[in-house]
């Protein structure tokens, strides 16, 4: 009986053994052929990859992200005093960039594919192209005609009461 006894606690021992010092790290692992990723197949004629969000940009002469580089403009309704940023209305965002001398603007609106250039004169005079006129005022603001389209954030002045009724 002892003997027996003596048996079965030998094979545990080497047993137990053999699971504390084997690495059992790599007995979960299961190899799978990594699938190779094909991005940019998306460019448009100028070589951005639109699926990112590139646009070509006429100022800097390369594809960028307008949202990263830009200064956002967002849509103004002058009829309730207010700006439109609810969660659909967050696309139609107009991004401006200025080139290194600030002498040009270069404006992409949402529902263009190409950006538009407006020019300025002299420091402190309007960036005009067209109908389009962008000017500093606490902030930007752009105008086609005398209505205005699109507004800064700092161009907006609302007063902040705690209530949820704005007023």
């Amino acid at each position: 009986m002892k003997s027996a006894l003596s048996i079965i606690f030998a094979v545990m021992l080497f047993t137990s053994c053999d699971l504390i010092l084997k690495d059992h790290s790599k007995d979960d692992e299961i190899l799978v052929e990594p699938k190779p990723v094909v991005l940019g197949t998306d460019k448009d004629e100028k070589g951005c990859v639109t699926s990112a969000g590139y646009v070509w940009s006429q100022t800097k002469n390369n594809c960028i992200r307008v949202f990263e580089e830009g200064f956002r403009l967002t849509p103004y309704h002058s009829s309730a005093d207010t700006i439109d940023v609810d969660g659909e209305q967050a696309t139609l965002n107009a991004y401006v960039i200025f080139n290194e001398e600030k002498s040009i603007a270069e404006l992409f609106l949402p529902d263009s594919k190409k950006s538009i250039l407006l020019q300025r004169e002299n420091e402190g005079e309007p960036y005009v192209k067209d109908d389009w006129k962008l000017e500093a005022q606490k902030g930007y603001v752009l105008k086609k005609g005398s209505q205005i389209e699109y507004v800064s954030a700092m161009a907006i002045e609302k007063k902040i009461t705690g209530s949820d009724t704005g007023e």
